[in-house]
């Protein structure tokens, strides 16, 4: 696995480009989350399309062609995608791997920029941080795990604990999250391993097209073993069953020795089946720990895709711990 060099002296440079929705619409609140990136010493550059109102920014040839743009510039020590949207997968055939491998950087992004983040680590062998956009850090945006991410991206490795609060499901105050639930994990697990996942919907989008690169991600660190992590945005539980048994089948959880799950935005459409029973009845050999602090909801960790980490889980609270070795 590699780490790609941290920014751990001030003036290095971020890139941020509009690989799916652009942010026209929140320009108050992106310019917010600018300043705070770059009131931690970081310069930032902006692409063409960021600030476009569309969702996507752009067609799906010129959002791949401005991220090959800073890939390309030596001056651009990480890139973080601006915002989530639905519209990245279109983007995946005009993706430049080889590109990608020769110039290591740090990606960031959450969501829909799974569709980056994640073949990236399977295809490239390159750690990318699941978690936050950079425009995630507005007033209502940052959390107690905004800054430990920014303190990651310089090298600084902190040992993430489970938050005390928690905003509900689908429960937002004009637009600001509201702290109002204890949080308490469920499920057990005590395990060490290789972290690989992102937003569930995504992965399950890609598995089983040319550009599912699991099975040799699977097979290069089977000796480490696996621990997979999914953000579920808003698919029910149902269709979570069926994606699960579909990964299954393709051999996705072959290595596994945990699954961490966070929490579901949206409430569960279908009472046929909770996602706990969803994923007993899927995996019912796999520790499972659910409702972590991962995801859309408040507050969220930000998670190393292709770290080692040792992640514990038990009496509703738990914690990861990066291990960053290759």
């Amino acid at each position: 696995m590699k780490y790609p060099k941290f920014l751990n002296v001030n003036n290095n440079t971020i890139g941020v480009c509009a690989m799916s929705s652009g942010v026209g619409h929140k320009l108050d609140s992106f310019d917010e989350s600018i300043e705070y990136i770059k009131s931690h010493g970081f310069n930032v550059i902006e692409t063409n399309s960021v600030r476009n109102d569309s969702e996507p920014s752009c067609d799906a040839l010129t959002r791949v062609t401005e991220l090959n743009s800073l890939v390309n510039d030596s001056n651009v020590d990480a890139i973080w995608l601006a915002a989530g949207g639905d519209f990245q997968f279109e983007t995946l055939p005009y993706l430049d791997f080889d590109l990608i491998e020769k110039n290591p950087k740090w990606y960031l992004g959450a969501s829909d920029p799974t569709n980056l983040l994640f073949p990236i680590t399977c295809k490239c062998d390159l750690a990318t941080v699941y978690g936050f956009n950079a425009g995630s850090f507005d007033e209502f945006g940052i959390n107690e795990y905004s800054d430990l991410c920014i303190e990651f991206l310089k090298g600084k490795n902190n040992v993430l604990h489970s938050s005390s609060l928690h905003q509900d499901v689908d429960f937002y105050n004009d637009g600001a999250p509201i702290l109002n639930t204890n949080t308490e994990y469920v499920g057990s697990c005590d395990a060490e391993g290789r972290l690989l996942g992102g937003c569930f919907e995504s992965i399950n989008d890609m598995a089983g097209t040319p550009y599912d690169f699991v099975e040799e991600f699977n097979e290069r660190y089977k000796l480490d073993g696996i621990i997979w992590f999914f953000d579920i945005f808003s698919m029910n539980s149902c269709d979570v069953y069926r994606a699960l048994l579909k990964m299954k089948y393709m051999g996705y959880f072959k290595y596994t020795k945990a699954i961490l799950v966070g929490r579901v935005l949206f409430k569960n459409v279908s009472d046929l089946i909770g996602y706990e029973q969803a994923f007993k009845k899927a995996l019912p050999d796999i520790d499972v720990v659910l409702k972590m602090d991962i995801g859309h909801t408040y507050p969220h960790m930000y998670v190393v895709n292709g770290a080692m980490a040792k992640v514990k889980a038990n009496d509703g609270c738990g914690s990861i711990h990066y291990e960053i070795k290759e």
